[in-house]
């Protein structure tokens, strides 16, 4: 899965309709707002969430787009996958180069390919109700997560 601004904006737009818990359609000009993003380029973005099945739309003067599904029920690969023409990272993964006969012994494709298991992996496990969840008073523990001591010095740094 290759992850363009589509995808980042797909993943904001919807996170941002689950912190809202809005039960009336939010206005497309209020999420682009919100995520800092052009309304044009949303638009198409939202769109294909639509499409996805992952947001639902209401046209008319109480218009606008509405979670289909629970935050908890949306992985981020539910909307990556809506927002993105294919799920390669890399471009070899589904064109051969030429390389026709070494394919399936690259060490570069085998690397890669691990890369994006894990990545849709991770986007598999993670959902909209865990960004949801995120401490933002801290912005580095994620709720439920142990705060370090007072005192104790950042993760990844020498005491």
């Amino acid at each position: 899965m290759k992850l363009t601004m589509s995808s980042e904006m797909g993943i904001h737009a919807v996170w941002f309709l689950a912190h809202a818990r809005r039960p009336a359609p939010v206005l497309s000009s209020e999420i682009a707002t919100s995520i800092f993003v052009s309304e044009t380029y949303l638009t198409k973005v939202l769109k294909r969430l639509v499409r996805g099945k992952i947001l639902g739309s209401r046209k008319g003067k109480k218009g606008g787009y509405v979670l289909k599904r629970a935050p908890e029920e949306i992985s981020l690969a539910d909307v990556v996958s809506a927002c993105e023409e294919t799920c390669a990272i890399y471009e070899c993964s589904t064109e051969t180069r030429g390389c026709v006969d070494r394919s399936a012994r690259c060490p570069v494709r085998a690397s890669l390919a691990r890369a994006q298991e894990a990545m849709i992996s991770e986007l598999n496990r993670t959902t909209i109700a865990d960004l949801m969840n995120w401490d933002w008073g801290d912005l580095g523990t994620a709720k439920g997560a142990q705060p370090a001591p007072a005192g104790a010095a950042p993760a990844g740094e020498a005491t």
